[in-house]
């Protein structure tokens, strides 16, 4: 799904102002309260957008699968600073942000929203 039409499904559903229920991967609808709205399948966006080992800067699209990230920053020798749970193989970035799950590393690597 491009960003285009993610854009328009939620314009839509926003001028109906009906509830949306975002899903990537689904590895973590059991996080939280029970799920609910219009499910909007987010785990099309996907991707790496950019990364430049260098900088240590990595940009993806939502419904990219977590492992896939992590895959990334290790043929760099890289890693991520946080350690989110991945809860099945479906976990994309986005759930990780959605959840705010930042593993045990927190406190002293910081959350993955800092």
């Amino acid at each position: 799904m491009t960003a285009a039409e993610l854009r328009e499904r939620i314009r839509e559903a926003a001028g109906r102002r009906a509830a949306l229920c975002l899903r990537g991967g689904g590895s973590k609808d059991f996080y939280g309260g029970e799920p609910r709205g219009e499910l909007l399948e987010a785990g099309g966006h996907r991707g790496i957008v950019d990364y430049d080992p260098t900088e240590l800067v990595l940009t993806a699209r939502g419904g990219t699968p977590l492992a896939e990230v992590e895959s990334a920053l290790a043929a760099q020798d890289q890693m991520l600073a946080f350690e989110p749970p991945h809860f099945g193989r479906g976990a994309t970035l986005g759930g990780c942000v959605a959840a705010g799950l930042s593993g045990p590393r927190r406190a002293a690597a910081g959350a993955l929203r800092d």
